[in-house]
């Protein structure tokens, strides 16, 4: 059995629909998946029964703030401002280094907390919103 380090993991990202490139600066990200259930218990059953319906995800990815050119940092950001989105952004989250292994979906940059202290590396972490489907590549 293969297990994978968190240090494999990577995001990508791409504002207005272009090809998403790496957050090189990647911390950590997470994301949770939901799936809504319709009750389709007929007159006479002795027990419930549920259907599958609706996906909806959500999640963040912690970074480290960076101004270094081809780093899709600063574009994450500008992503926050943009009002009347229309959840075109591209958003990759890899499990391993090969790249195989991803979640790959449209989504809105929901928040963005920025942090700076004394002594330390100034960091970023940024909430996310998935519009549309989920495509789960080699997981």
């Amino acid at each position: 059995m293969a297990f994978f380090r968190g240090e494999e993991g990577s995001v990508a990202f791409a504002a207005a629909g272009g090809t998403p490139a790496a957050i090189t600066s990647t911390t950590a990200w997470s994301m949770d998946l939901t799936k809504d259930t319709l009750e389709c218990t007929a007159h006479g059953d002795t027990a419930r029964k549920y259907v599958g319906s609706l996906l909806s995800g959500s999640g963040t990815a912690d970074i480290l703030y960076t101004a270094a050119s081809g780093d899709e940092t600063a574009n994450i950001l500008s992503d926050i401002t943009t009002t009347e989105d229309p959840a075109d952004a591209k958003f990759s989250l890899f499990l391993d280094t090969s790249g195989n292994k991803k979640l790959a979906f449209n989504g809105i940059v929901t928040g963005a907390s920025l942090s700076s202290t004394i002594g330390d590396i100034s960091t970023v972490s940024i909430s996310f919103q998935m519009s549309g489907p989920v495509d789960a590549f080699d997981i």
